[in-house]
C-alpha cells in the first residue's frame, strides 16, 4: 500500500472516530436534556392533579366525578393516562385510554396498569421512571395526595407518552449521522486531495527520478515548488544528482586518462620489445656477419691457395648457417603454428624426450630422476609442441649443470589455476641458478645469459608462448648456486584460443 493511501485512510478513520464520539455524546445529551424537560413539565402538572383529587376524592368522595377527571386528562396532548388509588392501593378510577386500547391504538396501558403505587404512598415525594414498550417511551410519575386535613388519602399514577420526543430525538440523530457522513466525505476528498498534490506527486516524482539515475540519466531535475519538507528533500536529492553527475564526469574522466595512460604504456611497452628485439637479432647476427665479412676480405686482398680458399669458404658458410638458423627461430617464434590438440600421455612423452637427450646426458654424466605417476596421465595436446617444451628445458639444464648435475622431473593430477581438473609438471636442476636481479627477464625474447654464439635467447621465450597457447602457466623459483625450479600447470582439456588471445591484448608476454 502506497504511503498516500496509508495516510488519507489514516485520517479518514480519525475523522470517522471523531464524527462517531460527537453524535453520541450530542445524542446522549439531547436525550438527558429531553428527559429533563418532561421530568419538570410532568412535576407541575402533577401539582394541578394533586389539587383537583384533594377536592374531588379527598374531600368529597365523589367517584363519579374522579373518573370523569381522568377520563378528561388522559388522553390530553401527549398524556399517555391516570389512575387513582385509594389509601389501600385499590383503583377507584382509571382513564378511558387506559381502559380502552382499542380506541388509542397508539397507547399500551399494560406497562402502566402493572405499577405498584404502594412505594409512593409512603414517600411523599413520589416516584418516577419510564417504561419502553413496542419502542415507544412513557414516562410515569406516582404520587400521593392528601385531604384537607393532611391525611393521606390516596395516590395516582400519571403517564406521559414521550412519542414526539424520542421522535426528535431520532431525526436529530438521523441528522446528525447524514451531517458527519457528508463531512467525512467531504474531508476525505479535501484530505485526499492535500495529500496527493503535496505527497504523492513530489514523492512519486522522487521515485521516478531515482529510477532515472538507475538508467544513468542525471541532467534532470525535480521541480517541486513550496517550502515544506517534501520540497526540501527535493532540493536535497537535487544537489545529490548535482554531486553524483560531477564525480560521475570526473571517474569517466580520470577512467579515460587511465586508459590513454595504459595505451601509451603498451606502446611504450612494444617500443621496448622491439628495441630489444632488435638489440638481440643485431647482436647475435652481428657477429657471425663480421667474421664472414673478415674472411672475404682476407680471401680478396691476394690470391689463395686451394687449401686456404676451401677453409675460409667452409668458416662462411657456417656463419652463414648460423645466421640462417637465428632467422629461422626468429620466424618460427612470430610465427607459431596453431595447436593440434589430441590426447596425449605425458608421462610417456617426458621419458621419450629424455630418451632423445640421452647422449647429451652422457657426455655431461647428468643424472635424471623423474617421478610420475605409474597410470597413464592424460592430457589434451599437441604433442609435438609439448615436447619442444621439454627439450628447451632440458637444453637450459644443460647449460647450467656442470658434471654430476642432477635433473629432477615430477609430474601429478592437480587443480589448475581456475579450479578446473589439470596436471603440475616441476622441472628442476641442482645448476648455478638465475640472479635475483634477472629471474623476472627468463621468459623475455634474446634474453640469455650464454656466450655469444651458444644461443638466441628464444627458447624459453618459446616455451612461454606454447604453455599459454594450451591454456596453462608457467612460473620459475631459484636460488643461486642451488637450484632452479620451473613449475608447470596445464589443464587435462582443450582450452580455447580466445583465452591465449585474451592473454596477448592484456600485455601477457609470449
Amino acid at each position: 500500500m502506497k504511503l498516500g493511501t496509508k495516510l488519507i485512510l489514516s485520517l479518514v478513520v480519525i475523522i470517522l472516530v471523531t464524527m462517531t464520539v460527537h453524535g453520541y455524546l450530542s445524542i446522549q445529551q439531547d436525550q438527558e436534556n429531553v428527559m429533563r424537560e418532561m421530568r419538570v413539565g410532568m412535576r407541575g402538572f402533577s401539582r394541578a392533579i394533586h389539587a383537583v383529587l384533594r377536592d374531588l376524592y379527598a374531600d368529597g368522595h365523589n367517584l363519579k366525578a374522579t373518573q370523569e377527571f381522568a377520563n378528561t386528562v388522559g388522553p390530553r396532548g401527549n398524556i399517555h393516562g391516570l389512575i387513582v388509588y385509594n389509601v389501600d392501593a385499590e383503583r377507584v378510577a382509571v382513564s378511558s385510554s387506559l381502559r380502552y386500547p382499542n380506541d388509542f391504538a397508539e397507547l399500551h396501558p399494560a406497562a402502566i396498569l402493572e405499577l405498584d403505587p404502594r412505594p409512593a404512598l409512603g414517600d411523599p415525594n413520589g416516584v418516577e421512571g419510564y417504561v419502553r414498550e413496542s419502542g415507544i417511551l412513557v414516562y410515569y410519575r406516582i404520587e400521593p395526595f392528601t385531604a384537607s386535613d393532611g391525611q393521606i388519602a390516596g395516590a395516582f399514577v400519571l403517564a406521559r407518552q414521550g412519542s414526539q420526543l424520542i421522535s426528535n430525538i431520532e431525526a436529530r440523530r438521523q441528522r446528525i449521522i447524514g451531517t458527519s457522513a457528508a463531512l467525512v466525505i467531504l474531508l476525505s476528498v479535501l484530505i485526499l486531495i492535500i495529500v496527493r498534490r503535496n505527497i504523492t506527486l513530489p514523492i512519486n516524482q522522487l521515485v521516478q527520478r531515482v529510477r532515472e539515475i538507475g538508467r544513468g540519466r542525471w541532467e534532470q531535475r525535480i521541480e517541486i515548488k513550496g517550502r515544506d519538507e517534501i520540497a526540501a528533500l527535493a532540493g536535497e536529492f537535487n544537489t545529490m544528482s548535482e554531486e553524483l553527475n560531477r564525480s560521475y564526469s570526473k571517474f569517466l574522466e580520470e577512467q579515460q586518462q587511465k586508459l590513454k595512460l595504459e595505451r601509451d604504456l603498451r606502446h611504450s611497452e612494444r617500443l621496448a620489445s622491439v628495441g630489444h628485439l632488435a638489440a638481440g637479432l643485431a647482436h647475435e647476427i652481428g657477429t657471425p656477419l663480421s667474421i664472414v665479412r673478415g674472411r672475404a676480405e682476407y680471401l680478396l686482398r691476394r690470391p689463395r691457395s686451394s687449401e686456404e680458399l676451401t677453409g675460409n669458404l667452409e668458416v662462411i658458410r657456417s656463419q652463414s648457417d648460423r645466421i640462417t638458423a637465428i632467422v629461422r627461430q626468429l620466424l618460427e617464434f612470430s610465427r607459431r603454428r596453431e595447436p593440434m590438440f589430441r590426447s596425449v600421455d605425458l608421462s610417456e612423452l617426458i621419458n621419450h624426450v629424455r630418451y632423445l637427450l640421452e647422449h647429451q646426458l652422457f657426455d655431461k654424466s647428468l643424472k635424471v630422476e623423474i617421478h610420475v605417476s605409474p597410470k597413464p596421465l592424460l592430457i589434451q595436446a599437441d604433442p609435438d609442441l609439448l615436447q619442444q617444451v621439454f627439450i628447451n628445458l632440458f637444453a637450459n639444464s644443460l647449460h647450467a649443470l656442470g658434471a654430476e648435475g642432477v635433473i629432477k622431473i615430477r609430474a601429478s593430477s592437480a587443480p589448475s589455476m581456475d579450479g578446473q581438473d589439470g596436471v603440475r609438471i616441476v622441472f628442476e636442476d641442482n645448476g648455478i641458478g638465475i640472479a635475483p636481479e634477472i629471474i623476472d627477464h627468463v621468459f623475455d625474447p634474446f634474453f640469455t645469459t650464454k656466450d655469444v654464439g651458444e644461443g638466441a635467447g628464444l627458447g624459453l621465450a618459446v616455451t612461454y608462448g606454447i604453455i599459454n597457447e594450451h591454456g596453462g602457466e608457467i612460473t620459475v623459483e631459484s636460488e643461486p648456486g642451488k637450484f632452479t625450479r620451473f613449475l608447470i600447470h596445464l589443464p587435462q582439456g582443450q582450452q580455447k584460443a580466445a583465452l591465449v588471445q585474451g592473454n596477448l591484448e592484456n600485455g601477457t608476454r609470449l
